[in-house]
């Protein structure tokens, strides 16, 4: 199986994901784990910057299809639509064909939480330290012209984990796809 858990900066996917792996032995693959050699390496937001990402993002993607298909993966990603850019989009098509390639279920799972939560991550020491969205103002304008979607999913729902702690959200998920079997 595959969980993907989508959601925007500061919602806890990175953490949370980490928590999920631990209970099912998954495998996990953060998005920034594949964004970080193109940031590295490239001018953010150009040409060379997308073909890096997508070539990285491949040999991530040729690996986990190699592994057990009994071994879970959970991958994170902010998958929108809007704001003039494809790629979001470009992205959840390649994890919908990774599931298929994989003939696995491909559960979403979408986090929030609440603005003040939010801006409250968002504000953290190792975001800044990581290159992660950090800037409140930024994310605003973001929120503003994208919606977070995840069409194709074999199922998916949202999970608020404003008062939750990321092990407790971590197990809510974990029951969930262990209820499809």
């Amino acid at each position: 199986m595959l969980i993907h858990l989508n959601g925007w900066p500061g919602s806890g996917k990175l953490t949370v994901g980490r928590c999920l792996a631990g209970l099912l032995g998954a495998r996990l693959l953060d998005n920034h784990t594949i964004l970080n050699v193109g940031y590295a390496v490239t001018e953010r937001g150009s040409a060379a910057f997308y073909e890096t990402v997508r070539a990285v993002r491949a040999v991530a993607f040729a690996r986990i299809l190699e592994l057990p298909p009994e071994v879970p993966v959970v991958l994170t990603n902010v998958v929108t639509r809007g704001g003039g850019s494809s790629f979001p989009e470009e992205t959840w098509r390649a994890v919908i064909d990774l599931a298929a390639l994989r003939g696995c279920a491909l559960f979403s799972a979408t986090l929030t939480c609440s603005p003040e939560a939010r801006a409250r991550r968002l504000g953290t020491a190792g975001r800044v330290a990581a290159d992660k969205m950090h800037d409140p103002a930024a994310l605003a304008a973001a929120m503003a012209t994208r919606v977070l979607f995840d069409d194709g999913a074999t199922d998916r729902r949202w999970f608020d984990n404003t008062d939750l702690a990321p092990e407790r959200c971590a197990a809510a998920i974990a029951a969930w796809v262990g209820h499809h079997g």
